[in-house]
């Protein structure tokens, strides 16, 4: 299994406006609170399926939750797939981030975040699944993603995006091979058989991690591959700073599974991983930041330390450190159907 370690060449600022983050964050903390607290039901861990937890820190109206098994972080009781769907579509804060952040954005991501992602895609599917036809993309935000296959790919496989908003992100858009169309998560398996099920953006948001994994494996032909990316609740930064990470908030982070806990749920469900890889480049930047805005907060003396006598090569270092050994919590993943 292979465990990948990337140079750092970008600025979050680049990719993360904080001024535009903080207002994206308190519409969508207004929005959770009026829209989705209503009707919740609980949940065990999505990891490792424990149903022994503990009351971790609430965060808009929600509480997240911490398994005393895989350590794992998530959002219980919850919000349904249905009330999610509808949150995606017509939320203000959604609006917000599709009127000022993605614009303010676009080809920084494009260039540092999607075109990488592209490439690696496509060696990905070289590599273990060279005869791919098609493929299924379940998340969110792959717009960008998908113009740059074709920029890279002429010949691209075709690709059936399903998420709740597809129409809405897609809008105005066409592109050769690609079909829009939002499907509830009952609905997956109805849409296969596919060689690839491109799942960005949506685990850490997905209300029903068991049900995505087992319709994954349904509609993938046996040695299908699963990609994804995801947030991990055993990274440094959210393990150093809690309930003062700013990047863990509902919807968008309802599971925050650490290694382990993911490491289960995809063995649970019949896969294989190929890559299994935390190849974040933030999360000392992050933690560095946070320990400066609040100087006050009883911040562990290492780290305290660290930030307040070291400079940026001890930042650098430390990053490829959690990214050599699993412990940024931004995670890249392929996964292989089991026969």
């Amino acid at each position: 299994m292979k465990t990948v370690v990337l140079d750092r060449d970008l600025v979050e600022m680049e990719v993360k406006p904080h001024h535009l983050l903080a207002e994206y964050r308190r519409l969508l903390a207004q929005g959770v609170e009026e829209r989705l607290c209503r009707q919740l039901a609980e949940c065990p861990c999505p990891g490792c399926r424990g149903d022994r937890h503990t009351p971790a820190f609430p965060r808009s109206g929600l509480e997240y939750r911490q398994c005393l098994d895989c350590h794992s972080l998530f959002v219980s009781p919850r919000p349904s797939e249905e009330a999610l769907s509808s949150f995606y579509r017509d939320a203000e804060a959604i609006h917000y981030w599709r009127r000022e952040i993605l614009p303010a954005t676009r080809e920084a991501r494009r260039t540092k975040l999607f075109r990488p992602r592209a490439q690696w895609l496509l060696d990905v599917v070289d590599e273990y699944r060279p005869e791919a036809r098609r493929a299924l993309a379940a998340g969110y935000h792959n717009d960008l993603l998908l113009e740059e296959l074709h920029h890279l790919e002429q010949e691209l496989f075709e690709v059936v995006v399903t998420n709740a908003a597809a129409d809405i992100e897609f809008a105005g858009q066409q592109l050769p091979g690609v079909r829009i169309q939002p499907t509830p998560l009952a609905g997956l398996t109805a849409l296969g058989p596919v060689d690839l099920f491109m799942a960005f953006d949506i685990l850490d948001r997905c209300a029903d991690l068991e049900a995505l994994f087992a319709a994954a494996r349904t509609v993938l032909a046996p040695g299908g591959l699963l990609l994804g990316t995801t947030t991990l609740g055993s990274g440094f930064d959210v393990q150093v700073l809690w309930d003062r990470a700013p990047g863990v908030y509902p919807p968008e982070r309802l599971n925050l599974l650490t290694v382990e806990g993911l490491s289960a749920l995809f063995a649970r469900h019949g896969f294989e991983a190929l890559e299994f890889s935390t190849p974040g480049m933030f999360d000392a930047e992050e933690v560095q930041r946070i320990v400066r805005e609040h100087p006050e907060a009883n911040w562990p003396r290492f780290i305290r330390y660290m930030v307040e006598n070291r400079g940026e090569e001890t930042l650098g270092a430390l990053q490829e450190f959690l990214q050599r050994f699993r412990l940024s919590s931004f995670a890249r993943l392929v996964l292989r159907r089991l026969q």
